[in-house]
């Protein structure tokens, strides 16, 4: 099953969201989470660590890196399991708001120019800010069950005053709320979970089932860089 991210049209604004159709996979740091379940994304922020929702935690896991279209190969294609998978301390079902996870892989990735790390935000980033939202979808040929395309939507950061006022934010502490307006009608019509990238860092994760209307909720990454930064440190002996 594919998740539906609608993004509605929002009425009375003058900030529409530029999107763009990444046909040359300007999206390296993306990790597809293969699994026979609902489709997940996560980003590499080590050559060995991927950072993705909590809610992702699926059995049969491969994470897949490089180029996704299955009918074109381009040798940056790279497969790997993960050897220890790190779920948030306090995540649970009735706390959606630590929907974090750190997955080791069991073969440091090989960097090349459709793989890359994405380095964590440094600080809050600021209401009105425009950052990315950057997925996965279903290229129009593609019928499978399996993403096969990057695309990039931008769109403006909310107040937190503003983020708690809707339904979803309401709900949701350590929260980053993206105020968007579709403006192709493909753009994330069927998405594999989306980030948000800030000011080239990684800012915002999207929360499992809290998506909806013209607001999208994510986790706010800065809020658990110690969290990431100690559970993903090298081990020295």
């Amino acid at each position: 099953m594919k998740f539906i991210f609608y993004l509605s049209v929002l009425a009375g604004t003058s900030f529409f969201a530029h999107s763009t159709v990444q046909k040359e996979d300007h999206a390296p740091y993306l990790v597809y989470l293969k699994s026979h379940f609902n489709p997940c994304v996560g980003v590499l922020i080590k050559t060995s660590w991927v950072l993705a929702p909590a809610h992702c935690y699926l059995p049969n896991l491969k994470l897949m890196l490089g180029n996704f279209k299955s009918r074109i190969r381009d040798g940056t294609e790279q497969t790997i399991s993960p050897i220890q998978i790190i779920r948030y301390w306090n995540v649970s079902h009735s706390s959606p708001q630590d929907d974090l996870m750190l997955i080791k892989l069991a073969k440091p990735a090989t960097l090349n120019h459709k793989v890359q790390l994405l380095p964590l935000a440094t600080s809050n980033v600021q209401p009105g800010t425009v950052c990315m939202l950057s997925g996965l979808d279903w290229s129009r040929e593609n019928n499978g069950r399996h993403p096969d395309l990057r695309q990039n939507l931008e769109a403006p950061v909310m107040t937190d005053n503003d983020c708690k006022k809707t339904e979803q934010g309401s709900r949701h502490r350590n929260s980053l709320c993206i105020k968007f307006v579709k403006e192709f009608s493909r753009i994330f019509g069927e998405v594999a979970v989306a980030t948000v990238i800030c000011k080239n860092k990684l800012q915002g994760i999207e929360v499992g089932h809290f998506m909806g209307g013209d607001v999208g909720i994510y986790t706010n990454v800065y809020k658990y860089v110690s969290w990431i930064e100690n559970t993903s440190k090298d081990k020295k002996k």
